[in-house]
């Protein structure tokens, strides 16, 4: 339960405290960096770069530890940094909304600028910034009892790669929703403009020979052609339309019929 509280609470994190900046800065003690990044072509790495880099939604380059990207919109980027102890600094070209995330155990003795919000929930404190490009923050993690402190860290390091597994499992989904959207958006488009001309296409001439082979109402004509049923429906309104075929109305019901030619 605890696990899950952190986890919705780190996904409404995600989704509500973006205000116009250039995206979402998520960093955590142990140096898994989680970022989106709206319309960034540069995004300095924090820290060093550890590995297991993971970049969605564009083309990138490394270098220097500058990752230099290639495409628009919303960019997902997730790796493993090494940090100095006790200091986490950020310095970026665009402005962000950071949240940094430390264990409670920890004390502050430095921060700048003044954070937006400072909360703490089973064991982690989330100190979040908005707006900025710069943040300085350094702090000291007091020892915590020998026994606890095995089983501390391992439900924290547990909690990390739970919260890694939604979030690139989330941003997965989107991603893959959005291109799965935009196809469609151009397969309509496509399909609209073929429905303007005179000219038949092979999507016509399916339906035709649907008709010619005995079949008369939608379903048949899609069980036919194995087309979709809107591209059905459209492409027998084409044919009606351009003479082909005549609309027939029986008893609430509709067939469709080649129509004779004179």
């Amino acid at each position: 339960m605890k696990f899950l509280l952190i986890i919705i609470i780190i996904l409404i994190s995600l989704a509500l405290l973006t205000k116009g900046d250039s995206g979402i800065i998520n960093i955590y003690y142990n140096g898994t960096v989680v970022a989106e990044l709206h319309n960034v072509s540069e995004f300095n790495l924090i820290g060093d770069y550890a590995g297991g880099l993971k970049v969605i939604g564009a083309e990138y380059n490394l270098s220097n530890g500058h990752l230099f990207l290639k495409g628009n919109g919303t960019i997902y980027v997730y790796y493993r940094a090494t940090l100095p102890k006790g200091v986490i600094q950020i310095q970026e070209n665009n402005n962000f909304t950071i949240s940094i995330y430390l264990p409670t155990n920890s004390t502050i003795t430095y921060v700048t600028p003044q954070p937006y919000s400072f909360t703490a929930i089973n064991g982690l404190y989330n100190i979040t910034f908005v707006n900025v490009s710069k943040v300085i923050l350094l702090y000291v993690e007091a020892p915590l009892p020998t026994q606890k402190s095995e089983s501390t860290e391992y439900q924290l390091i547990i909690l990390l790669l739970i919260a890694d597994i939604v979030l690139i499992s989330l941003i997965v989904y989107f991603f893959f929703r959005r291109r799965k959207e935009a196809r469609k958006v151009e397969l309509e488009e496509e399909e609209n403009t073929e429905l303007v001309t005179d000219v038949l296409d092979e999507r016509d001439k399916l339906v035709l020979n649907a008709l010619k082979d005995g079949s008369s109402t939608l379903a048949e004509i899609i069980r036919k052609t194995n087309l979709p049923k809107a591209t059905a429906y459209r492409r027998l309104k084409k044919l009606v339309k351009l003479g082909y075929v005549e609309e027939v109305r029986e008893r609430g019901k509709i067939r469709y019929v080649l129509k004779k030619k004179d």
